[in-house]
């Protein structure tokens, strides 16, 4: 767990899989427009499930 850190999505990379969402425990991440977002920020707690889970390397922790 990165403590004080949320998921940031690289939209250029994002191909809208859901993979993350799937993978993400609370259920912070959604599909708006076809791509990842982090749409609960308060929700993030840093887990990195999602930046694991990501076939294309397009989630990060900030």
């Amino acid at each position: 767990m990165a403590e004080g850190q949320k998921a940031v999505i690289d939209e250029s990379l994002c191909t809208g899989c859901g993979i993350c969402l799937d993978a993400c425990p609370k259920q912070a991440l959604e599909l708006v427009d076809g791509l990842a977002k982090l749409t609960k920020p308060e929700a993030c707690d840093g887990d990195g499930a999602c930046v694991g889970a990501c076939p294309v390397s397009a989630i990060s922790l900030k």
